[in-house]
This record gives structure tokens, sequence and C-alpha cells, in this order.
């Protein structure tokens, strides 16, 4: 297993600094309450374990995506819930840790993440990429972009939303400006990524 980067996102110290300790086995890890401890300085690929506590876990998955950017994303806890490990899989985390645990499901867990093909690393690095661009839009540019993907021209669109057809081009082209693509269909294709939803807090 390949050298890497972890951080480790926990308000308490004493288990934040055991996995920390378990982790430094396979690389440089460190510990901070909240993602934004990090600073602007972020490496170019971490492993991100965080707290199933509260909502730690969706500020780390909020925080990540405002960013446009993917790390994986592995909550952890002492107390395992099926149910629990399902939504935070299905909200954006790549694996789920039982913590404390025996050395060798950690490795196991670092392991099948460091195996995923590349292309699940790429599709969930351009569907955080296409949550992070979607929200540059305003208001205004969403409804165009919205009324493009049901098919309409912009003569049509014109007269749904009440602006001139000149308008509405000048939205069409800052949509495809902003959402860095080569036509209005590929920001429709972006549009229509399937989003991650958010998940509901963790009552511990």
């Amino acid at each position: 297993m390949s050298k890497s980067q972890y951080i480790v996102v926990d308000r308490d110290p004493l288990t934040a600094n055991a996995l920390v300790r378990a982790l430094g086995e396979f690389g440089y890890a460190y510990p901070v309450a909240t993602l934004s401890e990090v600073g602007a300085e972020w490496p170019e690929f971490c492993m991100i374990f965080v707290a199933d506590r509260a909502d730690q876990l969706n500020d780390a998955i909020e925080f990540v995506r405002e960013r446009g950017v993917f790390y994986p994303i592995i909550p952890y806890s002492d107390e395992v819930v099926p149910q629990r490990v399902v939504e935070t899989i299905r909200c954006g985390a790549m694996s789920y840790l039982s913590w404390p645990s025996p050395k060798a499901q950690l490795v196991e867990v670092l392991s099948s993440i460091e195996e995923s093909s590349e292309a699940l690393l790429r599709e969930k690095a351009a569907r955080e990429r296409a949550f992070f661009l979607l929200k540059t839009l305003t208001r205004k540019e969403t409804e165009v972009l919205n009324e493009i993907a049901t098919g309409a021209s912009s003569r049509q669109i014109s007269k749904v939303l009440g602006i001139s057809h000149r308008t509405v081009e000048a939205h069409r082209s800052n949509i495809i400006a902003k959402l860095k693509v080569p036509n209005a269909i590929a920001a429709v294709r972006m549009a229509l990524e399937p989003r991650l939803p958010r998940m509901t807090p963790s009552r511990r």
C-alpha cells in the first residue's frame, strides 16, 4: 500500500489522536476539529476520516463540495448501524470504519479505497465539480437552464420567463461559460447529473 496523506476530523482529541497514530503507520496523518483548520494549502490527494457525530460528516462533505474537488471521505464511529452506513455511502462517503478496530480492518478500508478504479474516482470528481459549478449560476440563469432541459427554444423561453430573446441568448452564453462546457447540450447533461442528497445529522 502506497504512502498517503490522511486528515482526521474529530472534535474529540482522544479519539482523533488514536486514529492518527494508527494511520501514521501508512502515511502522514494529522487531526483537525473542522476542515477549515486545514487552511489554503490542501494536498493534491488525501483521505478524510470524519467522526460520525452530530453534523460533522455533513459539514465535511459540504466543505469539500464547495471547493469543487474530490477527496475520499470515510466516516467512523464506535457504533456501526447498517442503516446509517448505507445513508452515508449514498451521500458521498466511500467507506465506513468501525473505530476502534483491529489493524486488519483499517488496512482493508485503506486498501479498498486505494484500489478503487480510476474511472470511479473520475466519476465522483466530475459530480463534485458539477455540483460546484452549478452553484455559480444566478437564479435567472438556472431558470433558463431548466427550460433548455425541457427542449424549449430561446424564443419559447423568452415567453415563459417574460424576458427578451436577446436576454435569453445572453444567459445561455453565460451558462456555457460558467459551467465550462462547449454547448448547451453539455450544460443540460451536467444539470441532469444526479445530485448527492444531504444527510440527516447523526443523533450522536
